[in-house]
């Protein structure tokens, strides 16, 4: 099934990525802080979005230019960024096809956006050109969420597509219109390791619906060892993983993130 992978990240859908960049916790940000301190203050964020941690870290010092595949989200990042006084350096492209001039000290994809990158080839692609914009000892991190046992084994119901539509937030925006959002997932195919899942958006003024779009995306899940291999294919000798933004190395009582942090060997 092929799909655009910038139509969940576009129109009202980028609208709602924007008030979460103003809203979210960043539990993730002190892991990427510390990558950051740890290789170097010139780094890339892939996938930055609304500029959630790509423009805190450039408040805080840090020398960060970022890479979205959706013009739409890079245009919040701007808007977002003007507001702060801030100037990012960023770039519209696909992660399967990043081509800078520069090259980095450090590299992460934040919110699992690794995961969006659909088929093996282009995911091990990307993989190869993070390495290829690394600086010798430069240091990739990236986040993705642990494929479990039910995925292949569990009850027929949790396989159940296509699924109902849940809401998943409901926002106030600033011009006093209220965005709501719905999810389900229309398709799963457990073996290829991937899901398919629709966005249904509705721009509402008082109680009248102004506009609704609903935007596609999938998602592929991996496993450690699947990725370990990976990483070492494009490059990557020094791989460690993490689990739940600790500094544990994962184990099985982890369950919502894993975290890989590969070093490019060199001098």
């Amino acid at each position: 099934m092929k799909f655009d992978e910038r139509d969940l990240y576009t129109g009202l859908s980028a609208l709602h990525w924007a008030t979460i960049s103003t809203s979210d916790p960043r539990r993730d940000k002190s892991f990427y802080k510390g990558i950051l301190e740890k290789a170097g203050i010139k780094a890339l964020e892939l996938g930055c979005g609304a500029g959630r941690l790509l423009l805190t870290f450039l408040q805080e010092g840090f020398d960060v230019q970022g890479v979205d595949i959706s013009g739409d989200m890079l245009s919040v990042c701007r808007q977002h960024a003007n507001a702060m006084g801030l100037d990012p350096v960023l770039y519209q492209q696909q992660m399967q096809q990043l081509d800078l001039p520069d090259r980095f000290n450090a590299i992460y994809i934040p919110c699992g956006g690794f995961q969006c990158v659909m088929g093996r080839r282009a995911a091990l692609e990307t993989l190869r050109r993070c390495h290829a914009h690394l600086e010798p000892g430069g240091i990739l991190a990236f986040n993705v969420a642990p494929a479990h046992s039910f995925y292949y084994w569990g009850p027929k119901e949790i396989h159940a597509w296509p699924g109902e539509w849940k809401q998943i937030a409901n926002k106030e925006l600033e011009d006093g219109k209220r965005l709501l959002v719905y999810h389900h997932k229309i398709f799963e195919d457990t073996v290829a390791q991937y899901a398919v899942r629709e966005r249904r958006y509705e721009l509402y003024e008082g109680n009248r619906l102004i506009k609704e779009e609903i935007h596609t995306g999938q998602t592929h899940w991996y496993h450690r060892n699947e990725l370990m291999w990976m990483l070492e294919l494009a490059g990557f000798q020094d791989v460690d993983v993490k689990g739940d933004w600790t500094d544990e190395t994962l184990n099985s009582e982890h369950e919502k993130e894993m975290i890989f942090v590969a070093t490019k060997n060199g001098k």
